[in-house]
């Protein structure tokens, strides 16, 4: 603290007549030594009393002058001058007005649903890369550049020229007249740091490289790579540089939810169904502390991860990969790195002086905590990934607010009744008792709601990507509609819950007591529902194909004409069930009581009847071909025009 508080003394001292005078006009740049200190806020290395008290230190001084506005009237300090908002307001050198609108964007390739459908045009040169032909040897006046990476250098989701090493092309033949300039673009699917590696020292040197650009991160954590792999497969480029006279520079990419970007909605999905808990912003760090090391051997090193943290637009279609817009600011911080190299300084600021001004809060990764936000307007108001724990909300207008990755804990935020239309994704609900709660167009998706008492609750049609259900308490929740596909539902209470036309597919229901529970239009293929007592269950339009329903009462429900294909049905009491025209292909039936069952025109296609009980079973024009009937009983069993082309019994033709 005291040395941070020493250097922006010093830094003041021969600042103060210029940046007094130069911050109210919006033409001066904020100095360098200011967004040093944002930096250290950002990456941790300061916390937010020690930025904040810095930032009081420049406006007690007159260092800063902050106007006067109406929202300092209407607010406390505390909260318009929060970390978040400052770090905003120097990293664009702007006064920074955050626009709500964006994050309701959606951003798709080719179509909306599509992330990827064959329209996006990708030519490919003779090497088998993205892009034009190029002469391998390379002129003498021409200096040249490659880059290599995963997907996002190839360019996934952009046509060729939009790609962000076409777009550093664009900017080289603009900002460079004087020399030649070629950007060649060897980003290939799934590549990674050792897979480049290779790809440089076989074929890259022989075409004479004169920079090499590696963009690198999600691949390599993706692939479970060790840190310390991929740092010496990037020492190893570098190295190999010194000997071969070629400059490399590595570069850790940006991903959706790295620091402190205000997510769309959709990239909010992308990320939390991608990167539950965030492990590429953990890991990746160790990247960045291997920098030290590496600048040793490289000739740069650069940490995109924050590229993006102001830009109020859409960026990430799925939580990694990039569009045009997106392609186009990587490739302006590329260049910024590499300019230097040509004699150039070229800065990149993303700020949003011509964004309509609003009365939004921001406060984005703010520690707030124990702040009393009483009878505040918080509508819209930004915190994600704020501390507010042992915080006071009480009669706060919160409609819309984002707490997107905020930590609640200890907060009356969730004790009112009207929890509605707000964004809660990410957060930490766990054993937090919202039992009748108003989640009108609540954003849950990604947020921890396990043990938490949700009965009662109306949830239907929401998303629940990414979020954490197990020991819930979900009875006569209406869930209908919704996506739990493969959802752990362990331990979780579903008596009484509308599960009407939800995705329950994958899904563990084994032993669960759904008494009261509506499955009418359910998807339950592939879903464990052993042991289940579904008796007099309306199944009606409910999806059963490759479900579990060994062991399962299925008493007074209604199967005539349903597809079973691939069911398991062991050990079920079917007796005297009108089965017309289902259809049992590849289901299995072993030890399955079919006594007296009506069986017209069903298709039991290489079904397990291994041991079943038939007796006096109407199979009238049923189909048993190649179905395995060893120790089945078929004593009375009605058999007219039924194809007997089964396996393991007398009666097989």
């Amino acid at each position: 603290m005291k040395l941070i508080i020493i250097l922006l003394f010093i830094s003041s001292i021969i600042l103060f007549f210029s940046f007094s005078e130069a911050y109210a006009e919006d033409d001066h740049e904020i100095p360098e030594w200011l967004k040093t200190i944002a930096l250290w806020w950002v990456n941790d290395k300061v916390d937010d009393i020690e930025f904040v008290t810095a930032i009081q230190y420049l406006i007690k001084d007159k260092i800063i002058i902050l106007p006067e506005t109406s929202q300092q009237s209407e607010y406390p300090r505390w909260l318009t001058n929060n970390a978040g908002l400052w770090a905003a307001k120097i990293f664009t050198n702007s006064d920074f007005n955050f626009d709500p609108e964006y994050v309701k964007k959606k951003i798709y390739p080719c179509r909306e649903g599509s992330n990827y459908d064959g329209c996006i045009e990708e030519k490919y040169n003779s090497y088998g890369f993205r892009g034009d032909e190029f002469e391998k040897e390379k002129p003498h006046d021409t200096y040249r550049i490659f880059t290599v990476g995963g997907s996002t250098t190839f360019g996934v989701g952009a046509n060729g020229d939009e790609t962000w090493p076409a777009n550093l092309q664009k900017i080289i033949n603009k900002e460079i007249t004087e020399k030649k300039i070629e950007v060649i673009n060897f980003g290939a699917y799934g590549a990674e740091s050792e897979s480049e590696y290779i790809l440089i020292k076989n074929k890259i040197i022989s075409l004479n490289p004169d920079l090499i650009i590696m963009y690198d991160g999600w691949n390599d954590l993706n692939k479970g790579i060790p840190v310390e792999k991929t740092i010496r497969s990037w020492e190893s480029v570098c190295k190999l540089g010194e000997n071969e006279r070629f400059d490399v520079i590595i570069i850790v990419q940006p991903l959706a939810d790295t620091y402190h970007r205000v997510l769309t909605e959709q990239e909010i999905t992308s990320t939390v169904s991608l990167f539950p808990n965030s492990p590429y912003l953990q890991e990746s760090e160790q990247y960045v502390a291997a920098f030290e090391v590496l600048d040793e051997v490289c000739t740069k090193t650069a940490d995109f991860r924050r590229i993006f943290d102001y830009v109020q637009e859409p960026i990430f279609y799925d939580g990694g990969h990039t569009m045009s817009f997106g392609n186009k600011i990587i490739a302006e911080n590329v260049f910024s790195v590499i300019s230097p190299i040509f004699g150039k300084t070229y800065s990149v600021i993303h700020n949003n002086l011509d964004s309509a001004e609003t009365s939004v809060v921001y406060a984005v990764g703010a520690d707030l905590s124990g702040k009393n936000f009483y009878n505040l307007n918080l509508q819209n108001a930004v915190f994600d990934k704020a501390n507010l724990s042992n915080t006071s909300f009480k009669n706060a207008n919160i409609d819309g607010a984002r707490f997107v990755f905020a930590d609640l804990s200890n907060s009356n935020l969730l004790d009112r009744t009207d929890l509605s239309n707000i964004n809660l994704a990410g957060t930490d609900l766990s054993n937090i008792n919202l039992k009748g709660k108003d989640l009108t167009g609540t954003i849950l998706t990604g947020a921890d709601l396990s043990h938490t008492n949700l009965s009662g609750v109306d949830l239907s049609g929401s998303d629940l990507t990414g979020t954490i259900l197990t020991g819930a308490d979900l009875s006569h929740t209406n869930l209908s509609g919704v996506d739990l596909f493969r959802k752990d539902l362990t331990g979780t209470i579903l008596t009484g819950a509308d599960l009407s036309h939800t995705n329950l597919s994958g899904v563990d229901l084994s032993g669960r007591d759904l008494t009261g529970t509506i499955l009418t239009g359910a998807i339950l293929s592939h879903t464990n529902l052993s042991g289940v007592d579904l008796s007099g269950k309306d199944l009606t339009g409910t999806t059963l194909r490759r479900a579990d329903l060994s062991y399962t009462n299925l008493s007074g429900v209604d199967l005539s004409g349903r597809d079973l294909t691939g069911t398991i049905l062991t050990g079920v009491d079917l007796s005297g069930k009108d089965l017309s025209n289902i259809t049992l292909k590849d289901a299995n039936l072993e030890n399955t009581s079919l006594q007296s069952a009506m069986l017209l025109d069903a298709n039991l296609d290489s079904a397990n009847l291994t041991n079943a009980d038939l007796r006096n079973t109407l199979l009238v024009d049923a189909n048993l071909s190649n179905a395995i009937l060893t120790g089945s009983n078929l004593e009375d069993a009605i058999l007219t025009n039924t194809i007997l082309d089964c396996i393991g019994h007398p009666l097989c033709v």
